[in-house]
């Protein structure tokens, strides 16, 4: 090839990248790593979905007190199974904006079958930012301002109520922190035992390894509602809330972090195996800041992804001990404990909202899901942006 031609070769890739970069000849500015990880995130619909879900639900718990019209134990046990009230914007014929009507049960002497019997004559308005029963918001700032509330002797069941007169919607909401917030805890406890315990048989070997894995295979091989129900059926009689919901973290917790354990263990065995490990080796680093400074901050984004999948998990197994009256116990609420009205297929048939608790767990299951997919995306450097 002559030089005249290799030079025209040359101007022509020059001419091409400019008019690839707006005619300045200028190299594409780089994107950082966050902004590619953000850029694949915002792309994921159902991701954005569920972590507005998620929002939406932990900021519900975080002011349940305002958000809900009644306290967590509230009752009133002259209006068993209170029925969803039905919102009125007209009285007699004239708007007076919404209100609902207060009932009151009769036996029907004839047919021996409880009746609801509705006052018409007298309205009940539903006050938005109206005063209630007191409370303390974050269980530090004492008020009595509710989201909605109506006057006594009346009360709201927005979505209906249990055996004991307590409104749903509230319970629902303080039940919730315990549903909800109980997994965060669990992992915040089994990731860090996984991670060390699975780490320093990946990296050490030898007969360290054979005893951690062998631990970790003596806890896997037990099914594990198995072992959940026989380690809640040890909890003492006479607990406190915070006791029990402080035990069962714990129980989640020893449950979860063998099968993290066995996973951080493969990544460290390949980790280790990298050059950047045996330079650091041949520098004179130590075991734990090689660990530490090398080995962990190529983990982090698995960990976090793993960690924001297996939360659901734990929020499963809470609703499963306190649905078998292992977990959670009256009056304090949780989804699961909720859904022990709802275990008779009959009283379903006239009571359907006595399910609105198990819904609150699907959906917040599906949310860490789709949030989780979308983590694991952002986070995969093989997408495309």
């Amino acid at each position: 090839m002559s030089t005249r031609s290799l030079d025209s070769d040359i101007a022509d890739s020059i001419d091409s990248a400019k008019t690839s970069t707006g005619g300045t000849g200028a190299l594409p500015p780089m994107i950082s790593t966050r902004r590619k990880i953000l850029k694949r995130f915002l792309k994921h619909k159902l991701a954005i979905f569920g972590l507005i879900m998620l929002s939406t639900m932990y900021l519900s718990i975080l002011f349940a007190e305002f958000l809900s019209p009644y306290g967590e134990s509230s009752a009133e046990r002259s209006k068993p199974y209170a029925p969803p009230t039905k919102i009125r914007m007209f009285h007699q014929g004239s708007f007076v904006g919404p209100f609902m009507y207060d009932y009151t049960e009769e036996l029907n002497p004839q047919t021996l079958i409880t009746e609801k019997k509705y006052n018409r004559e007298k309205p009940y308005k539903i006050r938005f930012f109206g005063r209630g029963e007191p409370y303390k918001l974050f269980g530090l700032i004492p008020s009595d301002i509710h989201l909605f509330t109506v006057d006594a002797p009346a009360r709201i069941y927005l979505w209906g109520g249990d055996l004991q007169g307590r409104d749903v919607f509230s319970r629902v909401l303080y039940g919730g922190r315990v549903s909800l917030t109980i997994g965060i805890i669990a992992i915040a406890i089994s990731y860090p035992i996984g991670l060390l315990m699975g780490g320093i048989a990946g990296y050490f070997g030898g007969w360290i390894d054979t005893v951690i894995m062998r631990v970790v295979e003596a806890i896997i091989t037990f099914p594990s509602l198995y072992l959940l129900l026989t380690l809640s059926a040890t909890l003492p009689d006479g607990l406190t809330s915070f006791q029990r919901y402080f035990l069962i973290t714990v129980i989640l917790a020893f449950i979860g972090w063998a099968g993290q354990a066995r996973i951080y263990r493969g990544q460290v065995l390949s980790l280790k195996q990298m050059e950047y490990v045996d330079a650091a080796k041949a520098v004179g680093m130590g075991d734990i800041e090689i660990i530490i400074k090398h080995i962990l901050p190529q983990m982090s984004s698995w960990i976090i992804v793993s960690a924001t999948i297996s939360i659901p998990a734990y929020t499963l197994g809470e609703a499963a001990l306190s649905f078998l009256s292992l977990g959670i116990q009256d009056p304090q609420s949780s989804w699961g404990l909720m859904l022990q009205e709802a275990r008779n297929i009959s009283a379903l048939k006239t009571k359907p909202w006595l399910l609105i608790p198990g819904f609150a767990i699907v959906a917040s299951v599906f949310a860490f899901s789709f949030f989780g997919d979308g983590l694991r995306d952002a986070f995969d450097a093989k997408k495309k942006i």
